[in-house]
């Protein structure tokens, strides 16, 4: 659902969780994100416990062109870093969305040992990355995979009230690999989302989460 929604409307913090997730999902992989510091840029990003020296981006900050952001929202991704190498083409980007640390709240069960139930899908990933090397000059390469040395990567997002439409908190993960499996770079966050409008906040049923504040 995630991939097909992306590739319709070219965004990416869209997402399938209308109702409080259940068994009946896909499960997605484990990340533990609300445990680890945030990456410098002012974000609510961090690295995935996944995450190694080896990542072909190795990052150095990520910033949101819009803060806080609200349902139905337009933004951007900047992230600034290092590629080590360059890659083929065929990579992607996997996006995961789960209950985080709110799974108990949700009444969302997760078995001891288990991985969180949530929603996953798989785009290309030039497709959603424009890559910008030199930084502050014009493109090297004009078309992605980059090249190794410094890069911007910049891509788009968007709430999408049709997927998420709950004011409360979201756990997303963005897993980028290769084609042959290397990991380019992973980055989590779990987020309030909510209206920018308070009325609208105000017709869901008063709980902690209807409540909450960005980025937590």
């Amino acid at each position: 659902m995630l991939a097909e929604m992306y590739s319709s409307l070219g965004v990416i913090l869209s997402s399938g969780l209308q109702t409080p997730l259940t068994s009946s999902l896909s499960k997605t992989q484990h990340h533990d994100s609300f445990s680890r510091p945030e990456l410098p840029g002012g974000s609510p990003f961090s690295l995935c416990d996944v995450s190694r020296p080896t990542d072909l981006f190795q990052i150095d900050s990520i910033e949101v062109t819009k803060q806080p952001v609200y349902i139905e929202d337009v933004f951007t991704f900047h992230l600034y870093g290092e590629f080590q190498k360059t890659w083929t083409s065929n990579a992607t980007v996997n996006i995961t969305l789960d209950c985080g640390s709110h799974c108990e709240e949700y009444d969302i069960p997760v078995p001891p040992g288990e991985e969180r139930p949530g929603e996953s899908g798989t785009i290309p990933f030039c497709d959603v990355s424009e890559i910008e090397q030199p930084l502050g000059g014009e493109k090297r390469n004009e078309t992605c995979p980059p090249v190794e040395g410094f890069g911007l990567i910049s891509s788009p997002g968007y709430v999408w009230r049709m997927f998420v439409n709950f004011p409360r908190w979201y756990n997303f993960t963005f897993d980028a690999k290769t084609a042959e499996g290397e990991r380019i770079y992973c980055v989590t966050t779990e987020v309030c989302l909510r209206y920018e409008d308070e009325d609208v906040n105000k017709r869901y049923r008063p709980t902690p989460a209807r409540d909450c504040k960005w980025p937590r």
